[in-house]
Order: C-alpha cells, then sequence, then structure tokens
C-alpha cells in the first residue's frame, strides 16, 4: 500500500484531514500582523488590537518555534479578545490537543490562586454559533492546565472561571484530551479577558498540534 502523506510542514489554523493533524503549528509561514487565512480574530470588547501574528515583543521569549507565534496583548481596561479555528474535520476520538503558550496576565501578588486578566481555551461545536470551555465541553488537562480563578469584582468577561493568569515565566506546555463526540463544524478559541484596572504584557501561543 502506498505510504500515508506527512502532514504540511507549515499548516494552517484548520487544515482538514482523515489522520492526525496540526492546527496553525508555528504560525511560521504567516507574514505579521496577520493571521493564518483559517483563522478569525475578533474583539467582542474593545479596545484594539485584535490577535496576531508576531515575530518580537514581550513577552519573552517571543515564539516557540522562532520567527513567529500568535499574540494578544493584555490591556488595562476591559476587553474580550478572541482567536478562533475555521471548522475542522478530525480523525476519530480520541484526540489529544497540544500546544505551547508564553502568557504574563495581570494577576494578585498575594494571592497565588487569583487572576485577574486570563486566556481560556473553548470549543464551539455548532459551526461558531456558540461557544463553551473545553472542561465544560468534556475535555480534559493532561499538563499545563488552568492555574487560577477570575476575580468576581473588576468585570471580567470571564468573571468566576479558571483560566490561565500570572506569569508562566516562558513557553510551557499545555496538553488537553478533547471532548469524545466533536462534530465535522468544531471549532477552537483562544480567548483573553482583561478588566477594569490594570494591565500586563500579554499571551503568545505557538506549536498547536492534535
Amino acid at each position: 500500500a502506498a505510504a500515508a502523506p506527512s502532514p504540511s510542514p507549515n499548516p494552517s489554523c484548520a487544515t482538514p484531514g482523515l489522520r492526525p493533524v496540526e492546527l496553525g503549528a508555528h504560525f511560521d509561514n504567516i507574514t505579521p500582523p496577520g493571521v493564518p487565512a483559517d483563522c478569525i480574530a475578533t474583539n467582542t470588547q474593545w479596545p484594539p488590537p485584535l490577535w496576531v501574528t508576531s515575530e518580537s515583543g514581550v513577552p519573552m521569549p517571543h515564539a516557540d518555534t522562532p520567527p513567529n507565534a500568535a499574540f494578544i496583548d493584555d490591556p488595562d481596561v476591559v476587553s474580550d479578545k478572541r482567536l478562533d479555528s475555521l471548522a475542522v474535520i478530525l480523525p476519530p476520538a480520541p484526540l489529544t490537543l497540544t500546544f505551547r503558550h508564553n502568557f504574563n496576565l495581570e494577576a494578585s501578588g498575594e494571592d497565588p490562586n487569583l487572576g485577574f486578566d486570563g486566556g481560556v481555551l473553548e470549543v464551539g461545536t455548532d459551526g461558531g454559533n456558540s461557544f463553551q470551555d473545553m472542561l465544560a465541553a468534556g475535555g480534559s488537562f493532561v499538563i499545563g492546565g488552568y492555574n487560577r480563578t477570575i476575580s468576581v469584582d473588576r468585570g471580567s468577561p470571564i468573571a468566576g472561571r479558571q483560566a490561565w493568569s500570572g506569569n508562566s515565566e516562558g513557553f510551557v506546555t499545555t496538553s488537553v484530551n478533547l471532548p469524545l463526540f466533536l462534530p465535522i463544524n468544531s471549532r477552537l478559541r483562544w480567548r483573553m479577558a482583561s478588566d477594569t484596572t490594570g494591565s500586563s504584557e500579554g499571551w503568545r501561543v505557538d506549536t498547536v498540534e492534535i
């Protein structure tokens, strides 16, 4: 039998396939500040900028696999900033999503469990009309799960939720078992939300693989 084709070395953010696929693996074939054609960057609350592909800046280092990573800032006002994949066709379950990320997001200096600004991973199973947290959808972290809970008294769009917050001090690995039953029009979302006061450096995502 013929050998199965190898995945593209620089796939887009939503490459369909009938075998394990990579989604936006390195962002390295993208000219900054654009995002891959199969990604959608939106802000549902102000201010700009949107998620971008970045080749420099903080938090350092700026990429897991140089030169680029996806990046969003962490402003000192309420914001809700989202990076979505388009609908993906995935191989049969079980599947594991792994990515590398570097975050420095405003958090309490006194309570190591409390975050003010934070990032979450969400999944949509209806073509992008609605999303829910990956854990609520039936996923489970293997390593690198959420490390804080977002404060409920500062106006964050994700108040009360578990999230990544504080300073990862460089790129760390997150691996999550995806829900067992994902329809073919499922989408992934990296979502950063900030509150009414305080700011920090932001969030970088790179080396995304399923």
